[in-house]
C-alpha cells in the first residue's frame, strides 16, 4: 500500500476524534461501559440489545476523563481500522490485478471513514469488519487445516460477539465449503463440526461468564433470543413481534434462490469461481443488511468489502455486476435508507480548526440541543457526588460519561423503557436508589404519570436548560 492511503485514511478519520457528544448510540455503549467499570453487571444491572464484545471495548475508553471518552472510543476505532484497511488490501489482491487492488483500497478507507455510511461513528459493524474479513482471508488460502478451519471459525465466532448478522457469512462460508470447495461425505463432518464449535465457542464462553455472574438468562434473552423480536420491530412498532413480521423469510428465500441461480452459472461454466464467491458473499451481507428491515446507512458498511471487490471486478462479467448494482439500489430506495452530508460535515471542522466558527457553533452542526447536553452536564457535576446515580428520561444517553455519573436504572434510555414495558421496573428502581439527579426530556412525548408524581413528592425543580429540566431530591 502506498503512503499516501494512509495519508489519505488519517486525514479523512481525523474530524472524528473532535466530534462532541451527539450520537445515541454510542453514547448507549460508552455509558453500559463505564457501568462495566464500576461493577455493574451488563444485561441484569445495565441493558442494551447488542452481543457483549462492543461495550467492553468501549469500557477501555470509558476510564478516561469526563468529556474525553468518546475521544478515546472514536481513537480505538481508528486503531482498530489500521489493520482491517490492510487485511482488506491482502484479500483484494486475491481477486484483483495489484493495480485495481490499489484502487479498491482507496475507495475502501473513503467509504468506511466518511459520515456518509457513519463510517465516523464506533459502531458495531465496523468493528466487525475486521475479524471478519480476517476469516475470509483465511479462508481463501488454497490450502486448509483443522487449525486453519478452527481459526476462521473462531474469527467470525468474535465477530458474532459485536453483531448478530455476521452469522449469514458463517453460514455461507460453511455452504461454500460444503457444496462448491469439496464434497459433502462422512470424512470432512470431523471438518465442519469443529467449524462449527469454533464459531460457537466465544459467544458460549460470554455465556459461561455471564451464568457466574448471574446473569445468564437476561444475557441469553438480551443479546440473542430477544434480536429476533427485533428484526420484526420496525414494520410492526413492537419488540413483541415475532422474526417473521418484518419480511425477514421472504428475504431468506430470495437469498437461497439467488445463491442457486449463481451456482448454476458457475456449473455452466458462465461464471468464474472468484465471481461466484463475491456475488454469493454480497448476497450474504445484503440479507444481512436488511436483516431488521431498518434504514441505518452504518448498516451499509457490512456488505462493503464484497461489493468494491465486484465494482472493480466488473469487466469480467458486465451483466451480473450490474444486476447486483441494481439489486443493491433497489434495496436502498426500498427500505428509505438515509445517509448523512460529507462536505458540509469536513467544511464545518475546518472552519473549527481555522478558528472561524467557534466551539459553540461547531458543536451546534451535529444537533440543536447538544450544547445544552453540554451545559446540563456541567450543572449535574456540580449538584451531585462523584460517581453517584442519576436517571435521565429521554434518549441522551451521553449525559451518564458525559457528566460521569452512574445510570440509577438498567434502562439509559427512554425508547427502552416503551419498547420493554418497563415502567414498573424503572419506579422500583428509582424508589430503591433515590438518584441525586433527575433530567427530564420535556420535548418527548412519551408520558410517564408514575415518574411525573414520583419528582412531584420527592423532588424539586433546579434548572431548566433547552428542553431539559433538573430536578433534585427535597431536603
Amino acid at each position: 500500500m502506498f503512503w499516501y492511503s494512509w495519508l489519505l485514511f488519517f486525514l479523512l478519520r481525523l474530524p472524528s476524534l473532535f466530534e462532541p457528544y451527539w450520537y445515541g448510540d454510542e453514547g448507549v455503549y460508552l455509558s453500559l461501559g463505564q457501568g462495566i467499570n464500576h461493577g455493574l453487571t451488563l444485561y441484569s444491572q445495565i441493558h442494551d440489545n447488542k452481543p457483549p464484545l462492543l461495550y467492553y471495548l468501549a469500557s477501555l475508553s470509558s476510564n478516561l476523563p469526563a468529556g474525553w471518552q468518546v475521544l478515546g472510543f472514536r481513537l480505538l476505532l481508528l486503531l482498530w481500522m489500521i489493520p482491517t484497511i490492510y487485511i482488506f488490501y491482502l484479500l483484494s489482491q486475491k481477486f484483483l490485478s495489484k493495480s485495481l487492488s490499489r484502487y479498491s483500497v482507496l475507495v475502501f478507507i473513503i467509504f468506511s471513514s466518511i459520515p456518509l455510511i457513519e463510517g465516523n461513528i464506533a459502531n458495531a459493524e465496523i468493528f466487525m469488519l475486521l475479524p471478519t474479513l480476517a476469516a475470509l482471508l483465511l479462508f481463501y488460502q488454497p490450502l486448509h487445516s483443522l487449525k486453519f478451519l478452527f481459526y476462521i471459525g473462531l474469527l467470525l465466532g468474535l465477530a458474532f460477539t459485536l453483531k448478530v448478522p455476521v452469522a449469514i457469512e458463517f453460514f455461507f462460508l460453511l455452504c461454500w465449503s460444503i457444496f462448491v470447495t469439496d464434497k459433502f461425505n462422512l470424512k470432512k463432518i470431523k471438518d465442519y463440526i469443529v467449524f462449527i464449535f469454533a464459531f460457537s465457542l466465544p459467544i458460549f464462553l460470554f455465556y459461561l461468564y455471564f451464568v457466574i455472574q448471574k446473569a445468564g438468562p437476561q444475557f441469553l434473552f438480551a443479546a440473542l433470543l430477544q434480536n429476533f423480536g427485533y428484526l420484526g420491530s420496525w414494520a410492526t412498532g413492537t419488540h413483541s413481534a415475532s422474526a417473521s413480521s418484518g419480511g425477514i423469510i421472504w428475504r431468506l428465500v430470495l437469498m437461497f434462490l439467488l445463491w442457486v441461480f449463481l451456482f448454476v452459472l458457475f456449473k455452466k461454466k458462465l461464471l468464474d469461481k472468484k465471481l461466484f464467491f463475491l456475488s454469493a458473499w454480497f448476497m450474504a451481507t445484503l440479507f444481512g443488511v436488511l436483516l431488521s428491515g431498518r434504514p441505518y446507512p452504518h448498516y451499509l458498511i457490512q456488505l462493503l468489502p464484497p461489493l468494491l471487490l465486484l465494482l472493480f471486478s466488473f469487466r469480467r462479467n458486465f451483466y451480473l455486476s450490474l444486476f447486483i448494482f441494481i439489486l443493491l439500489g433497489v434495496s436502498i430506495v426500498k427500505y428509505k435508507f438515509y445517509f448523512y452530508r460529507t462536505f458540509p460535515y469536513y467544511l464545518n471542522f475546518a472552519k473549527y480548526i481555522f478558528k472561524i466558527e467557534s466551539l459553540f457553533q461547531y458543536r451546534q452542526y451535529f444537533g440543536a440541543n447538544v450544547n445544552d447536553v453540554y451545559q446540563l452536564s456541567n450543572t449535574i457535576k456540580s449538584k451531585t457526588a462523584p460517581g453517584s446515580f442519576i436517571f435521565v428520561w429521554g434518549d441522551e444517553p451521553y449525559l451518564y460519561p458525559l457528566a460521569s455519573r452512574l445510570p440509577s436504572t438498567k434502562y439509559v434510555v427512554a425508547y427502552h423503557v416503551l419498547d420493554f414495558n418497563g415502567y414498573d421496573l424503572v419506579m422500583s428502581e428509582l424508589t430503591a436508589k433515590f438518584p441525586q439527579a433527575i433530567i427530564y426530556n420535556s420535548s418527548m412525548n412519551r408520558p410517564f404519570p408514575k415518574l411525573d408524581l414520583f419528582l412531584k413528592d420527592y423532588y424539586f425543580l433546579e434548572d431548566q436548560i433547552g428542553p431539559y429540566y433538573l430536578f433534585l431530591p427535597r431536603q
